[in-house]
């Protein structure tokens, strides 16, 4: 277990986000943070989860840690830490509660036991910072063995569960057969999307809260046109030579239309899948897969096989595809870096796809969508929640359908719809909906238990 410390907000930046909600806003975050700081009588809020950098819940708690210190609230983020058996087992769990069927994610005989063992260690180096008034926040699956060990150790412990899946499957059901008994305890349980709510919680306290995105991010943030030069040469999108982060036969063409990916290397991502259906199906456009280093992320031990699974299919195009197809590998170092570098290739982007299989909420989509990009996503988990069909996004109904997601990438590198509307009214939407005042306001909910 280890206990994060995050930067805190530069100087101006409360103001400068405060100004952005508008007068009316501003006075509800406030509010809602001074309703938590007096429900936790002298006790801290911590957020717990499983890796402090790589993916969006690691990102999300960068941002909301600070900002609730900011505004008065007492914040602390732990980690909990695990070796390659524990986080093959907690990848395994995540996957089949995306409802994956696949053999190779079943549990083997003993994997359980030994998740709950390796979790009651960490829980007792946590409890030793705890306090009788803190509130836990642990989140997702790599976390739920932690509820039975510290629930009375502490004023409240709630769950929150960023994956799901839209229609159950023996999979879901075998991951939720593990983690439903192991949260008895719990005050609460949190998730991103309604429906992904499963049976065998029904009798719990539920509250539904969509992640958000934090518009004075490096991912998010206004970039220089000198900067963003910079930065696209080094992701292999520029006018420069092919670094070697980056596979890709020769530079790409600036005048050709340019489709992009962000997302980990991860079957349920399908980047093999966009790769495959650009090669078939979609003209003259160029693709960029952008990825982690698949060696930097602890917490995912499946990155360098998708990856690996990629770089095949890659290979064995035949050239001319190929010079239109580049896979960017981004270093994960430097946090800020990394996300300066997502930033520069979203918005250099003509259309961000996000093709998902499936997805608990698709942090991704709202990133893009906050930079004016025309975005076409799976109608699958949050994606379809982010997204109204024809007005701020298109949306392929089948995640398995390339001719169809070619078609809608088509529509947009082609002009047939016009991007850049569907961009102007999705940065609109997020601005609207997808904030962080809002996970202020449902904290202090949960606090009282407002939230229905």
């Amino acid at each position: 277990m280890r206990v994060i410390d995050p930067r805190p907000l530069p100087p101006g930046v409360l103001a400068a986000f405060l100004d952005l909600l508008g007068p009316e806003r501003a006075a509800e975050v406030r509010a809602a943070a001074v309703r938590i700081a007096r429900g936790l009588d002298g006790g801290t809020l911590w957020h717990v989860n499983s890796t402090p950098r790589g993916g969006g819940v690691a990102e999300m708690l960068h941002v909301l840690v600070p900002l609730y210190r900011a505004l008065g609230v007492p914040c602390r983020w732990a980690v909990v830490d695990g070796d390659e058996r524990f986080f093959d087992t907690t990848k395994k769990l995540g996957n089949l509660a995306y409802g994956s069927t696949e053999p190779a994610d079943r549990l083997g005989a003993g994997a359980a036991d030994d998740y709950l063992a390796h979790l009651e260690l960490e829980a007792a180096q946590l409890a030793g910072v705890l306090g009788p008034r803190d509130v836990l926040l642990l989140h997702d699956h790599q976390t739920a063995g932690l509820v039975p060990a510290l629930s009375a150790k502490v004023a409240a412990v709630h769950w929150r569960c960023h994956v799901g899946v839209d229609t159950p499957t023996e999979g879901s059901a075998a991951a939720w057969a593990i983690m439903a008994p192991l949260l008895d305890r719990a005050d609460g349980v949190v998730f991103s999307v309604a429906h992904h709510v499963p049976a065998e919680l029904a009798g719990h306290r539920v509250a539904v809260v969509p992640p958000v995105i934090w518009p004075f991010a490096p991912k998010n943030e206004p970039l220089p046109d000198d900067a963003t030069r910079v930065l696209l040469d080094r992701a292999g999108l520029g006018s420069g030579p092919v670094p070697g982060n980056v596979v890709a036969d020769g530079p790409r063409d600036p005048d050709a239309p340019l489709a992009v990916q962000v997302s980990r290397w991860d079957r349920l991502k399908d980047m093999h899948g966009v790769l495959t259906a650009f090669a078939e199906s979609v003209p003259d456009a160029h693709l960029a897969l952008v990825g982690p280093d698949p060696a930097a992320i602890p917490d995912d031990v499946d990155q360098a096989h998708w990856f690996a699974t990629c770089l095949d299919a890659w290979r064995a195009l035949p050239l001319p595809t190929r010079e239109r197809i580049r896979l960017v590998c981004l270093p994960m170092d430097d946090l800020d870096d990394n996300a300066r570098l997502v930033n520069a290739v979203q918005r250099a982007a003509d259309v961000v796809v996000q093709k998902s299989l499936a997805e608990g909420f698709g942090l991704t989509v709202a990133e893009a969508m906050w930079k004016s990009r025309a975005v076409v996503g799976s109608a699958v988990g949050g994606i379809a929640a982010q997204i109204d069909h024809g007005r701020t996004g298109l949306l392929l109904d089948d995640p398995h359908d390339l001719a169809g997601f070619a078609d809608l990438v088509t529509a947009v590198t082609g002009g047939a719809v016009d991007g850049t509307a569907l961009g102007d009214r999705a940065h609109e939407d997020v601005r609207r909906r997808y904030l962080p005042d809002g996970d202020v306001l449902a904290t202090a909910g949960l606090l009282t238990w407002e939230i229905t």
